[in-house]
C-alpha cells in the first residue's frame, strides 16, 4: 500500500523561500546598496592627473619661415630662435635696392647694374659721382666713407648652426673680429650676414678683385669700427659695425672693387 504524500505546511514553505532568496543574493555578489532601496548611489568620477607645472613646447618643434635668396626657408629647433629679422633703415640703408636705377645711400649717388666682369659675376656697384681721395698712400681707415656694411650679426657658433640647416646661407658673410688685437674666442667671433637680397646691403654687390681678367684694382675696403656709426645713424644703431671706405679716387661710372677671398 502506497503511503500518502507528505504535504509541507505554509510556515515551512515560507522559511525555505526566505533561505533560498538570501543564499542567491550572496552568491551573485549583490551589494548592500542594491538590497536597500533607500540608499543613494554615489557617482563615479574619472581620475584626472594634475600637472605640477605648465608644459613648455619642445624646442625641437619650433619653426620659423623667413625669406631667403632663393625663396622661403624654414628653420627648426634652436635655429628658429637664432635667425634674426633685420631692419636696414637702422643703418640708413634702403628698404629695397632696385637694379639699373640711381639711388642715394649715405648722401652719395650709386647704381647697381651688371658688373663689368660679365653676367657670370652678376651685379656690381657703380659710383654716380666723383669721390676724391687726396693721398691714397695714407688714407687707410681714414678714406671717405661710402656706406655701411649692414646686416644681422651672429656669433660664429650660431652662424654654423644656420649653415647646417641651410648651407646656401653662407653665400655672403663677413667676419667682424679678424682684426689684430681681437680677443674673442673662435666660437664667439661675430659674423655679418651681408646678403644684399636679405639685408638690403649695397656692399653685398661689391665684387672681389681676386681672379679678375684683366686684373682689377681695389678702390675701396671694409673696416671694423668699434661702437656706433656716425650721426645721425648712431641714434638708432648702437652696436659695433663695419664701414666701406674709399682707398683711391673713384670717378663717376667706376665700379667698386675690393679684395676678399671666397670660402
Amino acid at each position: 500500500m502506497t503511503p500518502p504524500p507528505y504535504v509541507l505546511s505554509q510556515g515551512v514553505l515560507a522559511a525555505i523561500g526566505n533561505a533560498l532568496s538570501h543564499a542567491f543574493a550572496v552568491g551573485i555578489g549583490a551589494s548592500h546598496e542594491a538590497s536597500n532601496p533607500h540608499h543613494e548611489a554615489r557617482p563615479c568620477l574619472p581620475f584626472v592627473r594634475q600637472r605640477s607645472k605648465a608644459q613648455r613646447p619642445s624646442e625641437g618643434h619650433a619653426r620659423t619661415i623667413v625669406e631667403g635668396r632663393w625663396g622661403m626657408c624654414e628653420f627648426t629647433g634652436k635655429c628658429a630662435s637664432i635667425i634674426q629679422s633685420w631692419n636696414p633703415a637702422v643703418l640708413g640703408l634702403l628698404d629695397s635696392l632696385p637694379y639699373d636705377e640711381e639711388v642715394v645711400v649715405w648722401g652719395r649717388r650709386w647704381i647697381v647694374k651688371t658688373s663689368t666682369l660679365g653676367e657670370r659675376h652678376g651685379y656690381g656697384v657703380y659710383a654716380c659721382e666723383d669721390i676724391i681721395v687726396e693721398d691714397s698712400t695714407s688714407c687707410r681707415k681714414e678714406g671717405p666713407t661710402l656706406f655701411p656694411y649692414g646686416g644681422p650679426i651672429y656669433k660664429r657658433r650660431h652662424w654654423n648652426m644656420i649653415l647646417r640647416q641651410h648651407p646656401e646661407w653662407k653665400t655672403f658673410a663677413l667676419e667682424m673680429d679678424t682684426f689684430a688685437g681681437s680677443t674673442r674666442r673662435h666660437s664667439d667671433v661675430r659674423v655679418i650676414d651681408r646678403d644684399p637680397i636679405r639685408s638690403r646691403n649695397i656692399a653685398g654687390f661689391i665684387n672681389s678683385t681676386v681672379g679678375t681678367r684683366p686684373k682689377r684694382k681695389a678702390n675701396c675696403e671694409w673696416v671694423f669700427v668699434e661702437g656706433p656709426p656716425p650721426a645721425p645713424y648712431g641714434k638708432t644703431y648702437h652696436e659695433d659695425h663695419c664701414l666701406v671706405l674709399a682707398t683711391r679716387t673713384i670717378r663717376s661710372g667706376d665700379e667698386l672693387f675690393t679684395h676678399y677671398e671666397w670660402n
